[in-house]
């Protein structure tokens, strides 16, 4: 086999692993801060459900929630067509801090970065992706957040850092735990 007859197949390859990313509606975006690593993730938005109505309605997919503020639904008005969350690790064990205390909030950017309309508070819930148990421990809320630029400051136990991400208009729900990454 001459060796120039892979190439077509090998630029192919490239070119579907780059279409991929290209293509996705999800956002995940990771800093170290102090003693935590924070991975900030964008996601459709989820279905929240209490333990109770997973035993019962035997529920495989979506949130079970912890504690914290309530979810916001996704068929709620106005329609919420993302998921913001941050997974909070502590970085020297890499297990996730099931108890920290967050506060989210984000605002839309303009030209040059600059914020171009008010900055949102999240009501943050505490939350496990259903089935995943601890590990999967993650806070944030269902959101309502445009086809654009934003700055989420996330506040973990006193430590902020700053992420600044594109959101997709990503209609309908996720499937369990869109590109979460669980450890």
């Amino acid at each position: 086999m001459n060796k120039y007859c892979s190439l077509p197949a090998a630029a192919l390859a490239v070119g579907i692993v780059f279409a991929v990313p290209a293509a996705a509606k999800d956002v995940m975006k990771t800093k170290n801060v102090g003693a935590y690593r924070i991975e900030l993730h964008v996601l459709p938005a989820e279905p929240f459900y209490t333990a109770d109505e997973v035993a019962a309605k035997h529920v495989t997919t979506g949130m079970v929630i912890q504690s914290g503020a309530a979810p916001v639904k996704p068929d709620a008005d106005p329609h919420s067509n993302h998921h913001l969350v941050v997974h909070v690790y502590d970085r020297k064990t890499g297990q996730a801090v099931t108890d920290a205390k967050v506060s989210l909030s984000f605002e839309p950017l303009g030209r040059g970065n600059k914020p171009a309309g008010a900055s949102v508070d999240v009501p943050v819930v505490n939350m496990q992706a259903i089935g995943q148990g601890p590990k999967s421990t993650h806070y944030g809320n269902n959101v309502v957040m445009p086809a654009g630029s934003y700055r989420v400051t996330a506040t973990i136990n006193g430590e902020e850092t700053v992420f600044r991400v594109a959101a997709s208009d990503a209609p309908g729900a996720a499937e369990s735990m869109g590109g979460m990454k669980m450890h």
